[in-house]
């Protein structure tokens, strides 16, 4: 349990003191940079990170899945690579061809043409940074992921803090300062790296490359679908509201990133040791406890914010307010969808990477139903119903086809869980004065749902491995 729990934190620190850092940022924009502003900003980002999941081609996944079954992973990183950097280099030569469209579609005007440039620059860094973080990751290099994940943070950080104080203080400094320290981070990454592109030695292995779009494409339709399920609070509130409820959302969503932390810590830790598990044939049971163990930490974390949500507005500043009222619904994202990366490897494990196609449409119709019916009166607020209520059948529809594939376990506890956080964020929609003694109270009962885990931990933190037999 110990080595276990070790390996956990080396990938934990990056993503920990990197959030920090981005942590450190939101009072930074918010204080000087009012909601509407920052709402372009948002959509910025969002149209990038959409792009991004249609160029990787799912060769990001189909990577992590050959790497344990190849041996020159070196070719394999180059192969992988290859496809999804042409496509960037070509979004690249249309944002250079025609920055006046780019910059209208992005801003609603044309003036803003170099950004619209820079949108282009980015996509190809975020392509390069995401094969090398995954070499990493795969090799289980904990720390060193770590630090890297820290460098690129900071490098953003400092330009954020010389953007807004000493240039500009309009959507353009968020931007600016993202970008260029993206980029600078990236430009170290790829220097640090180089050997990753040393061409020497490559071999174009078109039957590899064609099995892994097999695996591949599958996964970009759902990963799109999966892009649609958590952008499209954004761009419902970009086509039926205003800037300043994208502004109010994407603030919030910052705050809720305190629970991304463990996501993209469990996440990065939880993929290699899972394939490792199950190609050295551990027992099911085994899933089943980290199952349980990090629903239990990632609701203790979502039912903590809310008691403690009413340092949002201290942190973004009164013009952000009313982000209060939306935390409670967000913070269910990172945590179904943690939780959901242990329900789910059923799929993973069998191949059969089409039924993720599945689970992203279970999720986006009630996220789309919900959102038409809620964000031309309500707003953020709307929007953000709407993706806590999909990303639950999100769960259910990965858990049961993982189920149907040879990874199933009772998830009863799981789905109580989710129901009484939704609960809860319902309530704290009211301007009720006893709600912190409420929040209180969920949380308590959230422990009491899940008694039998925390007895469960105990036992095993007395251990030395996680997987350490029973004792008679």
């Amino acid at each position: 349990m110990k080595a276990f729990i070790s390996k956990f934190i080396g990938f934990s620190i990056g993503p920990v003191v990197g959030a920090i850092l981005s942590f450190i940022t939101i009072p930074l924009t918010t204080y000087f940079v009012v909601p509407s502003e920052y709402g372009k900003a948002s959509m910025f980002m969002t149209f990038q990170m959409i792009f991004a999941t249609f160029l990787f081609l799912g060769l990001d996944q189909a990577y992590t899945r050959e790497y344990h079954s190849t041996n020159n992973k070196l070719n394999l990183f180059q192969n992988a690579l290859m496809l999804p950097l042409i496509l960037a280099l070509s979004v690249l030569l249309i944002t250079v061809a025609f920055p006046g469209a780019v910059s209208s579609a992005l801003f609603g005007s044309s003036k803003y043409q170099a950004p619209a440039v820079l949108f282009g620059v980015m996509i190809i860094f975020m392509v390069l940074e995401r094969f090398i973080l995954l070499s990493l990751r795969m090799q289980e290099k904990a720390i060193e992921y770590s630090l890297l994940n820290i460098f690129v943070k900071f490098a953003a950080l400092v330009l954020t803090f010389v953007f807004v104080f000493f240039i500009r203080r309009d959507f353009l400094a968020v931007v600016y300062s993202t970008v260029f320290g993206q980029i600078f981070g990236d430009l170290f990454l790829l220097a640090r790296y180089r050997g990753l592109f040393n061409m020497k030695s490559f071999s174009l292995d078109r039957a590899l490359i064609r099995g892994m779009i097999v695996f591949g494409i599958p996964i970009v339709v759902a990963t799109s679908l999966s892009s649609l399920l958590n952008y499209m609070d954004r761009l419902m509130l970009w086509t039926w509201s205003t800037f300043y409820q994208i502004g109010i959302l994407t603030a919030t969503w910052k705050i809720a990133a305190v629970l991304s932390i463990i996501q993209t810590s469990f996440t990065s830790f939880w993929v290699p040791t899972a394939y490792r598990w199950y190609s050295e044939g551990k027992n099911i049971r085994y899933f089943k406890i980290v199952s349980d163990a990090i629903l239990l930490g990632m609701s203790i974390l979502a039912q903590a914010v809310l008691i403690f949500k009413g340092l949002i507005v201290t942190i973004l500043s009164s013009g952000y307010a009313d982000a209060r009222f939306i935390i409670g619904f967000l913070c269910l994202q990172p945590v179904i969808f943690t939780v959901s990366e242990t329900t789910c490897l059923g799929i993973v494990f069998s191949r059969k990477s089409y039924l993720t196609i599945w689970v992203g449409l279970i999720a986006l119709v009630p996220n789309l139903v919900i959102n038409i019916l809620l964000v031309p009166k309500f707003g953020a607020v709307g929007t953000a119903i709407a993706t806590a209520v999909s990303y639950i059948f999100f769960f259910m529809a990965r858990t049961y086809f993982s189920g149907k594939n040879g990874m199933k376990f009772s998830v009863w506890k799981h789905h109580l869980v989710f129901v009484v956080l939704l609960i809860s964020a319902s309530l704290n929609l009211l301007p009720v004065k006893e709600m912190p003694l409420i929040n209180l109270g969920m949380l308590v009962f959230i422990l009491l749902i899940q008694w039998a885990t925390i007895r469960q931990i105990w036992v095993l933190s007395r251990r030395k491995s996680v997987t350490e037999p029973d004792r008679p």
